[in-house]
């Protein structure tokens, strides 16, 4: 078994949720990207920050990594997300941290459950690289026990 690493963005505790529970099922090394300013987390600004966020590409300032998924062969990339795309945090991580030749899944947040547009935003950053399964979560830290479920599966069928 390759060792795996899972790079993650997390806003409200979902992703972080979902990073945590898919460890608890293989041997995942975590690696939580943290904006150096955070976004705001509450009400209409946190929508329109991460709107506009995304829209215009931004790359924010990221705290520094433990990992790099130089070291890795299977890399899991997980994300909420916003405005049918992946957060500024993750853009940051695919820029200044580019990987090809790797096999890559997908952890994807949303409160719609709609995640397909995202997912191929990401798939287009990432070319060169083998894309497997694909996990779309519907608010997973709001049903724990079904979205537990639902990653150990997703883990059993990747590993």
């Amino acid at each position: 078994m390759s060792r795996i690493l899972m790079i993650y963005y997390s806003l409200e505790g979902n992703t972080e949720f979902a990073a945590q529970t898919a460890a608890e099922y293989a041997e995942i090394d975590l690696e939580r990207l943290i904006p150096a300013k955070e976004p705001p987390k509450k009400g209409f600004r946190k929508f329109m920050w991460g709107g506009s966020s995304v829209v215009f590409g931004e790359t924010p300032a990221l705290d520094p990594l433990k990992y790099s998924a130089d070291d890795y062969e299977h890399i899991i990339v997980g994300f909420p997300v916003w405005a049918s795309s992946f957060p500024p945090a993750i853009n940051t991580y695919i820029k200044e941290h580019p990987f090809t030749g790797k096999k890559v899944d997908i952890i994807a947040c949303s409160a719609s459950g709609s995640c397909e547009k995202a997912v191929n935003k990401l798939k287009e950053k990432l070319p060169g690289n083998e894309f497997g399964k694909v996990l779309s979560l519907q608010d997973p830290a709001g049903d724990k026990e079904k979205s537990a479920g639902l990653i150990k599966q997703f883990i059993a069928d990747i590993v």
